[in-house]
């Protein structure tokens, strides 16, 4: 009976310790800056995450960007989707003090130490990326499931496929272009968010069925909050 007593005991502390650390990770900050096309600078005070970032400014008549690359520190990672240079420019990376997760196409041309090994799943010290071959044009593309402090995104990248919508977790952000949102929404394919972030879109555009959407601005801050999520348009 004692030996019973003690197990349960034991179950009980770990149980307590494991909740205590789950809270601790979610009430972390998360906050997601928005610099133009698909990139994102991600940041919880120690480690940021960068998506589809550096790219060229202005490049295919896209969102020019003045970026104060100085004021980055800490732990950073570029996440990116695909080559065009609307997403990844190597010679801006290349004078960073960055690591890098994307398709070989993209880190085949980078230093090797600056390359974070490509697998089912990636670890970047909190941050747990698990990517999603997804077609785009001629290229090699990945979108993204990110977790971290608790949260759960999801980076669709240029990609207009629904296959790669489906079976995801409850999400707290799902980052998504205005085209594909449009299409995913017809076909009733969006999955279950607490956010719906619009990226790749155009000064001032106006999205169609997107009551509730984020369509930011340059240079606007989201709070990413880890909390009890919806069907999207619910």
């Amino acid at each position: 009976m004692n030996g019973r007593i003690k197990n349960i005991v034991t179950a009980v502390i770990l149980s307590l310790i494991l909740a205590f650390f789950s809270v601790k990770a979610m009430s972390k900050s998360l906050e997601a800056m928005f610099i133009g096309n698909e990139a994102f600078w991600i940041k919880d005070g120690g480690y940021s995450l960068f998506t589809d970032f550096p790219y060229t400014s202005g490049v295919y008549n896209s969102m020019t960007y003045d970026f104060n690359f100085k004021a980055v520190t800490g732990k950073v990672l570029a996440l990116v989707s695909h080559r065009h240079k609307d997403h990844f420019d190597p010679v801006l990376f290349v004078y960073q003090n960055w690591k890098i997760v994307g398709p070989r196409e993209v880190t085949i041309q980078l230093p090797p130490d600056r390359v974070v090994k490509f697998g089912p799943e990636i670890t970047f010290g909190p941050i747990r990326i698990i990517p999603r071959k997804s077609p785009h044009a001629n290229t090699e593309h990945y979108s993204y499931l990110v977790e971290w402090a608790g949260r759960k995104l999801f980076f669709t990248g240029d990609t207009e496929d629904i296959n790669t919508l489906k079976n995801l977790p409850k999400l707290d952000a799902l980052f998504i272009t205005p085209w594909f949102y449009r299409k995913a929404k017809m076909a009733n394919a969006l999955p279950t968010t607490r956010k719906v972030i619009i990226y790749h879109h155009m000064k001032g555009d106006i999205i169609p069925d997107c009551s509730g959407c984020i369509i930011p601005i340059q240079n606007q801050v989201i709070d990413i909050k880890a909390s009890e999520v919806r069907k999207h348009g619910n």
